[in-house]
């Protein structure tokens, strides 16, 4: 009888505590497999869970694959849209990990707009840290998609301006890429190329 492989969500709630360290381990461990399909599946299913806890850490993890392999998840991208817009507002954290994950899994032109639809609804909530992903989100499709650089573009000159610490650096960060290509270029407070 072969042996039966462990849950991803066993894996994710063994844990008691749960930090940055145990993420980045849990997603090394996961990038490492051979089946990705099926922990790509098991990651979308454990987002769609009752428990919260399992959400925020399974998003944890998800956020930090698609820091080392933004094409992780690039099947789900419609999925991961329908799963965000569900999450309750309570969940910040959550709604921040897949803010990320899905603005860097959208790779067609529909999966980037319905990308784009669900980072300006969090670009307005009340959590700092969903309003900074959902800066950085959009201005990592903005990269993707020229087509709608020019709507995202004076958004984030805005949060430049007038956003928290948090969205200014990433909105600089985007703005600097939007604005050199691909280089490293960097943008003082007001926006100037230093």
């Amino acid at each position: 009888m072969p042996a039966t492989r462990p849950a991803l969500k066993d894996d994710l709630m063994k844990p008691t505590y749960w930090g940055l360290d145990i993420a980045r381990a849990q997603a090394q461990h996961l990038l490492a497999q051979q089946d990705r399909r099926r922990i790509a599946r098991q990651l979308i299913r454990a987002f769609s869970t009752n428990d919260p806890e399992q959400r925020v850490r399974a998003a944890d993890v998800a956020r930090r694959i698609t820091e080392k392999d933004d094409a992780f998840l690039i099947a789900y991208a419609a999925e991961l849209a329908v799963i965000l817009a569900e999450i309750p507002i309570s969940e910040s954290r959550t709604r921040w990990h897949l803010g990320l994950v899905l603005a860097r899994s959208a790779r067609t032109p529909s999966h980037i707009r319905l990308a784009a639809e669900i980072l300006w609804q969090l670009s307005e909530d009340k959590s700092n840290v969903v309003r900074a992903s959902a800066v950085e989100g959009l201005g990592l499709l903005a990269r993707r998609d020229p087509a709608i650089r020019n709507g995202i573009e004076p958004f984030l000159h805005q949060a430049l301006i007038s956003g928290t610490p948090a969205m200014r650096v990433r909105a600089r960060n985007a703005l600097c890429w939007l604005q050199s290509g691909h280089s490293r270029a960097t943008l003082n407070r007001s926006g100037k190329r230093i």
